[in-house]
This record gives structure tokens, sequence and C-alpha cells, in this order.
């Protein structure tokens, strides 16, 4: 590393400045790099950083590197809001390209839901945007020297005005009337139409806007200036202007303006304050000149980016008042901002923030018609991806691990509650035409935790996932911005982002075999538009969540933090009602009575009919623990087993290639057909292999085939292999047999005998498995007993704590306690994994 030079890096001087007819050559020459309007500065600051794809229920959407927090290592990131912000970014396309109107952006939602740090991050990424050095934003300045020493005076505009509005929209000269901006404009397209160019849509904004009253009193002041006479306006302005570089910043409210009250939307007037010095130099060229300057947000906030916080807030009349937001309404229909007794072209884009409530009382206003015309409501609702509210509490929740053992499921079983408490109820599909009886019936009945899985659930085969969406789907305009060919997987394999945590819905425990092969992206799209945009709009906040945690903490041993501590605490605040806790008053038209809803089974805990239903967060927190109890059931038994779970995947592929190539020898008639067919190449030796090895599928079939003769067992698997496949529930890779094939749904179809081989662990010699359940109890509460068990007792215990801290990032002691709790409830039983 190189050693640090903080005069290196300070190193920053002011930019060099132009003069007008310097700027003028150069916009002539290339005239794109200056027409920046504040839409396409934001759309470009946006895509300019990058982006990744998300396929998250079947859906693929756009992820913008920016909402990550790429500036600040993800301090404010945004996760999980792809669809809100796919509806911020086409808004502002639409009004850069002049295909809408430039209409105001309101983010609509509950509390904590996000929405502050997504307008703070596109301004963040605007900022930053307006510093590369590919990006030329241009504003002007007057300067005024002193003929008698080197003295010089700058006044700049507070609206920082493009170069191009010192050109006129309309000029007398003579006896004519002269449009000379009109004629820059068509001059350039003329030339380009001589060389074969395409021409220029030139924005309305530079085709319509003016300067501000100060900047055109200062213009006329210099040409009445008798020293000036007979000088023409160019004269003057090439001479007094000066064009110069410049960059927005949030800091400095150049370009970005942010803030909480509507009065600061107001223009306001103030005489500049010269010293005796400039005061003498103005009056050598401007004599008599009354100077001053505009404040206010809108000023501020030109060619850049406008947030308002909380912008409906109540009056004293119980509502929004219009009086408060009258400036927003010229503003938005017609561009301008009123100034100094007349009006002043302003561009920027509004992005409002405001809540549920604020809106509601706002759309109730009988006056706020003229401004919910002009608006544009975007939902920004609570997260319903499990994975994206985990990433929330790592990162908030980051100094808990430094200071206490924390449990590794703490955060994702906190994450599946407050996601559990948002969701709707599905109903009846409304796009379902070629659904069979039985798929509708699912859908209809999809409980709680399994809509849960589904909405975090990632495609294990993202890229089939992206070739097969509909022709309507709205995506496909998506690819073909970002320069992607849908079916050449090579233009987007690379951008695929996939959740370190998502989890395959055939490991989850909550689906059965036929329940799995009748998800598809279709459902899963199906089930995610059915309430969209409402769903989300109520439940626990993350803001809540993390109360909750912190009481987790404050109750824990002051050492270790558990998961039953949370879930103790999650009983103790329902129990105190939503008199206390403000988020357990579920709107009831967001319940649907599903009491007629059969009694389940989530792993070893029973629900009965209507139990732990939406809305029902008392047996939520039931349906929490049947999910954590699979979880940690399914933990201790991989790390008993001790067996890689993609090592126990090649296996069952390879008896099914062997089962295949097994039948295929028996059936004498079509053998020479069929043999060739199911031969391959064993990935390890690199051999050919046209023979099925017989004692790999006996040894196999003692655990898989218990009660079933072998050689009828692999029969069975075969043929259903082969039904599998002829249905398209199992599509190997092109060119791949079963034992390379790896995206291909198979552990979907062979779920059951994949989870047997993932619980049978080899023979153990000298453990009794009495003996092992005892030496975990002793362990933790007696040390010394411990210590008299065999070795080869104690070994397995310290194997199976330590593949539990090395696979999943258990610390020892958490890991001990984890045991014994899912022993002592009879969760695990290490008779059915040893042998």
């Amino acid at each position: 590393m190189r050693e640090f030079d903080y005069r290196e890096s300070l190193g920053y001087t002011r930019k060099n400045t132009y003069r007008f007819s310097d700027f003028v050559a150069s916009f002539c020459e290339r005239p794109e790099p200056h027409l920046h309007t504040s839409s396409t500065m934001i759309a470009q600051a946006i895509a300019y950083f990058g982006c990744q794809i998300v396929v998250r229920s079947g859906e693929p959407v756009v992820s913008y590197n920016i909402f990550h927090d790429i500036f600040r290592n993800g301090t404010n990131a945004v996760f999980g809001q792809e669809f809100c912000i796919k509806s911020i970014v086409d808004a502002v396309e639409a009004a850069g390209k002049e295909t809408g109107p430039n209409r105001g952006l309101v983010l609509v939602g509950p509390p904590a839901s996000g929405k502050t740090n997504i307008v703070d991050l596109v301004a963040l990424a605007l900022e930053e945007y307006s510093k590369q050095n590919s990006v030329k934003l241009y504003s002007f300045f007057f300067q005024f020297k002193d003929r008698g020493s080197d003295r010089v005076l700058e006044m700049w505009s507070s609206f920082r005005h493009s170069p191009l509005l010192l050109f006129p929209t309309v000029l007398q000269r003579g006896d004519e009337a002269r449009r000379p901006r009109q004629e820059l404009f068509e001059h350039i397209n003329y030339q380009r139409t001589l060389s074969s160019e395409k021409k220029i849509v030139f924005p309305t904004y530079f085709l319509n806007a003016q300067l501000d009253k100060c900047s055109l009193d200062i213009l006329e002041a210099l040409v009445q200036n008798p020293r000036n006479r007979g000088k023409s306006l160019y004269d003057i302005i090439e001479e007094y202007v000066r064009v110069e570089e410049i960059v927005f910043s949030n800091a400095q409210a150049n370009g970005l303006s942010n803030i909480d009250d509507m009065d600061q939307l107001r223009v306001k007037l103030h005489p500049l304050d010269l010293g005796p010095e400039d005061r003498a130099i103005v009056n050598e060229h401007l004599p008599g000149a009354r100077l001053y300057q505009y404040e206010g947000a809108l000023v501020s906030s030109n060619r850049g980016l406008l947030h308002i916080h909380d912008a409906f807030a109540v009056s004293e009349s119980g509502l929004p008042s219009e009086h408060d937001y009258k400036p927003l309404l010229m503003l938005l229909g017609s561009g301008k901002v009123s100034v100094d007794s007349t009006q002043t072209s302003i561009d920027n884009t509004v992005v409002i923030t405001t809540n549920l409530e604020e809106m509601h009382l706002l759309e109730k206003q009988l006056t706020s018609s003229k401004l919910l015309d002009r608006i544009e409501k975007i939902p920004v609702n609570y997260l319903l991806d499990a994975n994206a509210e985990m990433d929330i509490l790592q990162r908030d929740m980051a100094n808990m691990k430094e200071k206490f053992e924390v449990d590794p499921n703490l955060l994702q079983i906190a994450a599946y509650f407050a996601v559990m408490t948002r969701l709707l109820p599905p109903s009846r599909p409304k796009n379902a035409v070629n659904w069979s009886s039985e798929k509708r019936q699912f859908y209809s009945g999809i409980h709680v935790e399994q809509k849960l899985m589904i909405y975090a659930y990632q495609a294990e085969d993202p890229v089939s996932t992206i070739r097969e969406i509909p022709h309507w789907h709205p995506f496909r305009n998506e690819a073909l911005k970002l320069g992607i060919e849908l079916d050449n997987p090579a233009t987007y394999e690379h951008l695929i982002s996939r959740h370190p945590r998502s989890i395959p819905l055939s490991e989850t425990g909550l689906f059965s075999v036929e329940e799995l092969r009748m998800i598809d992206d279709e459902l899963m799209r199906e089930l995610w538009l059915e309430h969209y945009p409402n769903e989300g709009k109520n439940g626990l906040s993350v803001r809540q969540l993390q109360n909750v945690m912190r009481n987790t903490i404050a109750h824990s041993d002051g050492r270790k933090v558990h998961v039953g501590t949370f879930l103790s605490q999650l009983k103790r605040l329902i129990s105190e009602g939503p008199a206390i806790h403000h988020w357990l008053a579920v709107d009831p038209k967001f319940r649907v009575d599903r009491k007629g809803q059969n009694s389940r089974k989530i792993g070893q805990m029973h629900l009965a009919g209507g139990e732990g239903e939406y809305g029902d967060f008392a047996g939520l927190v039931k349906v929490l623990q049947g999910i954590y109890f699979n979880q940690i059931r399914r933990e201790i038994t991989v790390s008993t087993v001790d067996r890689d779970p993609e090592e126990i995947e090649r296996d069952l592929r390879k008896y099914l290639q062997h089962a295949l190539l097994a039948n295929a020898l028996e059936n004498k008639a079509f053998a020479h057909v069929m043999v060739p067919r199911y031969t391959f190449v064993d990935p390890k030796t690199g051999l050919k292999i046209d023979q099925p090895d017989m004692n790999f599928m006996s040894s196999m079939e003692r655990v898989l085939a218990v009660d079933i003769d072998g050689a009828a067992y692999r029969r069975m698997m075969a043929k259903k292999f082969l039904e599998h496949q002829n249905v398209g529930e199992i599509e190997l890779e092109p060119n791949k047999s079963v034992i390379s094939s790896r995206n291909d749904h198979l552990l979907t179809a062979f779920a059951e005998p994949y989870h047997a081989l993932l619980s049978h662990r080899r023979s153990v010699n000298g453990v009794n498995v009495e003996q092992l359940r005892d030496a975990f109890f002793q362990k933790r509460n007696s040390p010394e007993v411990y210590e008299q068990f065999s070795d080869d007792v104690r070994n397995l215990v310290e194997a199976v704590l330590t593949n539990m801290v090395t696979r999943y990032q258990y610390p020892p002691s958490i890991a001990l306690d984890t045991v014994v709790f899912a022993l002592r409830k009879n969760i695990v039983n290490f008779e059915d994994m040893i042998s």
C-alpha cells in the first residue's frame, strides 16, 4: 500500500473558466453533453454505477448498485425494494424523454419502510456522478474588473442556469423580432442533416426557459451603460460572462435541496451585501443598479433534485393546507417559480416522502385535486423478502455480534416473523386459465409460512426463468435498455446476483413433493401480483423489530443471545396487546377468515385449523417455532452425519445414473439403443461407464429401500425419473448426464430420498446412542462427568459441535446449548442418524 499524502489528497483546485464563445463552439461541436436536464441526469446517475439482476419469486428485476450505498460502505443501503425503485426510474426516464408529464413523485408507505434512504441515495449518486470526468455541467457568472487595479468581482446567479439560457428566446433587433435560441438549435440540426447525422430533439426546457429577473436586470444594465454604447448583446456577454463547470453538492445545497418544511419552498429575496470596494466596482459597470439574490429550496434545487420530507403534515385544521404547498402547484404545473413579481423557469425533479396517514388526509381534502393531479404515487411498503429484511438486521445490529455470542439463526428467525406479520392471504388466482383444479386449490390454501418462503425464493436456474418470461413482461424492456439479449445468457449471466442465504423450497421442509411440482414461475408471479401494492402496508416495522431485538439482548444472560429468548419476548409483546404495541392492530379489511383451513404440521409442531394463519400473531409465533425447530434439526443432522450435502447430491445422482443404466440393460429388445443413451463419463476418473455398479447401488439401497427389494426399488426410481423427464419436471442441462447436470430440478423431484440420505450416517463403532445423548447434557452441565465418557463418544460429540461451528458459524457455547435444547425437546433423535 502506497504512503498516504494528505497534500495530494486535498489537491482540489478551482476548475478553469471559459469565454462564452468557447462554450458555444463546444456546444455546436457536441450538443448532447450540454443538454442535461434534471431527469436525464438522475436517470444517468442511477445507471452509471452499474446494476445486478435479481430473480426473486419468479420475477427478474434490476437491482441498481447505488442502492447498496456503494459510496459509504452500505451504511444506508436499501434492500429488497427493487420494484419500488423500478417505478421511480421509469417515471424519471419518462420525464427525461418527455414521453410523460413531469410530475412530482410521492413515495408513500408506512413508517421506516426505506423511503428517505431511497431518495438520499439518489441524491448522493447524483452528486458523485456530477463529479465524474465524463460528465460536464456548465453554468456562468458575471465578472467585473476594476479598471484601476487587479481587483475582480464575481457574481453568480443562485439558480446556476445553463449558459444556453443566455440566448434569449425573443430579441428585438431593428424592426424585427429574432429568436436567437431557436436559430441556434435549427443551425445545429441543419449541420447534422448535412453530415447525415440524426437530428437532436431539444428538451422543452431549453426551448422555453428564461433567466431569472436578477440576471436579466444585470444584462440590461450592462447594455444600457453609456460606456458600452455600440456594443451588441454578444459583445456584452463575451466581456462580462465567464462559463465554468459546476458540480452538485448535498452539503452546500447546490442542485440538491432537502427540506422538511413546506415554508422553505417560498423564494426569498435578499439585497446583495457588498463592501465599499466591491460596491465601487459595481457602480462603475452597473451605475445605480439594485443587486439582490434569491434564496430557497426551489432555487437551490434547480437542475437537480428537491426532496421534501413528510410533506403533507396536518395544519391546525387537521388537514394539509393548500397555502403550504402552493409553490409546489405552480412548479409542477408550469415548471416555474414565482419570484420578484414574475416567474422564473426551474428544472428540477421533485420527490416527496410521506406516510400513509398523511397521504390519506390529503386525498380526503376537497381542495387537493389540483395537487393530486400533478403527482405520481409510488408505494414503498415493508419488505416481503425475508432475506432482505435479514440484511437490514445484519447491518443495523452488527455491534451485537462483537459484544455477545449470538445464535446464527437469530436474525433469520426475527426476519421471518416480521415478514409473516405483513403478508396477506391468497384468494383465487386471476390468471390461471390453464391451471389444474389441484393447483388452484393449492394456491388458495397457501399457508403463511409457505408464502414467506416463496417470496424469499431465488431461482436455482435464473437463466431459465429469464429466458421464459412472458412476452408482456416489463423486464423485456429493462433488458433492451441494458443491452441484454434474453436468448443469449452470455450477455447477462455475469449480472445475476443470488442471495447467499437463499434456500431452495425443497429444503424448507414446508412443501410436499406434489406441492413443489405445482410451484412454478407462473404461480409465484401470480402470488406476488395479487395484492400488489397493498401487501406490506401493515405489520411489524424494522424499527419495532430492532426494539424486540434489543429487548432480547436485555433479557439474555449478558453473554449469549438465543433464539429462545427472542421467542419469549415475542410472546410477551403479543400478550401486552395493541394498546401498547400498535402494530398488533391489523386492519380488518386485510384479514380473511381462513378458519376452515385444516390442521397442519410444521416439522413436529402441530397447529389446529385456523391457527397460525395470516394476521394471527400469537399463532405465528408457534409457526416460527416450527420453522426454527426444522432448521436446527437439519443443522444437527448434517453436523452429525458429517457429509457435505453436495456430496450426498452427487451420490443420489450417481445412483440414478446407474439405475437408468441397469434398467436399460434389462430391456433386451432396446438395449442397443438405451445403453448408449445412459452411458456416461465418470467426473472423478474420466472413464467411460457402460455397466452399472451393483455394489454401489446395493449400499445405497440399504439406506433408501428399507422395506423393498433392492432391484424393485431401483426399477421404481428409474421409472420415476423417466416420468418426471417426460413431463418436463426434470430438464437435464444440454449435453450433460444425470451425474454431471445440476440446474435441472432433480432434487425437487427426488426430495424424499435426498433427505433420507442426508439424515443417514455411516456406522459408528463404539458409540451407544443413549450415551451420546447423555454426553451432550453432561458436557454442558457437568464437564468433569463428561470426561469419563469413552474416547469414541467424546470424539463424536466434539465432531458434531465442530461441524456446527464450521458449517453454520455457531459460537461453540451456543452450538452446545442448541444441541441440548433439541434433545430436550425431542427435535432430533440420534437413533435415526447412527447405525
